[in-house]
């Protein structure tokens, strides 16, 4: 890696651990957790904060309004997203839960649009915030419909953590998930990630019937949970129709 590729790598992973903790991170706890000298890390942060990307208060980092701008600028360029909202929309109005947009990004999903249901649970999810693959409804569902040598190479590397008692954490378990979810079209989060938190989700496919994203419905169980099949014929229906835009 050449010395200006190793400069945007280092900036780049401070933006990641700043934006994945929750009340800021102090400039030294970046540079223990990163590796980077305290020095290069504050002439990083600096630059980053009076270019308003980065808000300092209280000797802790957190992102700032440059992100949001650019983010809302990336939403509106983004024709998959475009293509999606409306369908989103719809299907979020019809069960009234909440509706999740998603993609793989690397060995996890990120959501990239997400559409408030009339319920009054509320999810935690943000867009922009990346979450496993292996145990989240749309992660799952975009996991089994990837092309076949790319998701072999995520099976091959990957690490299971038990967020609760129904996470699936072995990779014989995991397969069989996925085969039973090639199998019937879409894909059953049942609580694995959070207690409480039902979803179900399908794939966006392209032309080759390989995943490019996914969407998903999510709720809390006691909702969900019953109605299982309704909401699975919903959210491949709107996946469908997503999909026949993007081909």
């Amino acid at each position: 890696m050449k010395n200006g590729e190793k400069s945007f790598a280092k900036l780049f992973e401070l933006l990641e651990l700043i934006a994945r903790s929750h009340n800021g991170i102090s400039g030294k706890e970046l540079s223990s957790l990163s590796g980077i000298p305290q020095s290069t890390t504050f002439r990083m942060l600096k630059f980053m904060a009076d270019h308003d990307y980065l808000r300092a208060e209280h000797g802790k980092y957190t992102l700032s309004t440059g992100f949001i701008r650019l983010g809302n600028v990336a939403f509106q360029q983004n024709p998959l997203v475009k293509f999606a909202r409306p369908v989103l929309e719809e299907l979020a109005r019809v069960t009234q839960e909440t509706v999740h947009f998603a993609k793989l990004q690397n060995d996890r999903i990120i959501y990239i649009d997400k559409v408030e249901g009339s319920r009054p649970i509320r999810m935690g999810s943000l867009i922009g915030k990346t979450n496993p693959l292996y145990c989240t409804g749309v992660g799952k569902a975009i996991f089994a419909f990837l092309e076949q040598e790319k998701q072999e190479q995520l099976l091959s590397g990957m690490s299971y953590q038990q967020f609760t008692e129904t996470t699936i954490v072995t990779d014989s378990a995991m397969r069989k998930e996925l085969a039973q979810i090639r199998k019937r079209g879409y894909a059953i989060d049942n609580c694995e990630h959070e207690t409480g938190v039902y979803c179900v989700a399908a794939p966006i496919l392209d032309g080759n019937r390989n995943s490019i994203a996914g969407i998903s419905i999510s709720g809390a169980e006691f909702y969900m949970k019953d109605n299982a099949a309704t909401l699975a014929k919903l959210v491949q229906t709107a996946a469908r129709q997503i999909s026949e835009k993007v081909v």
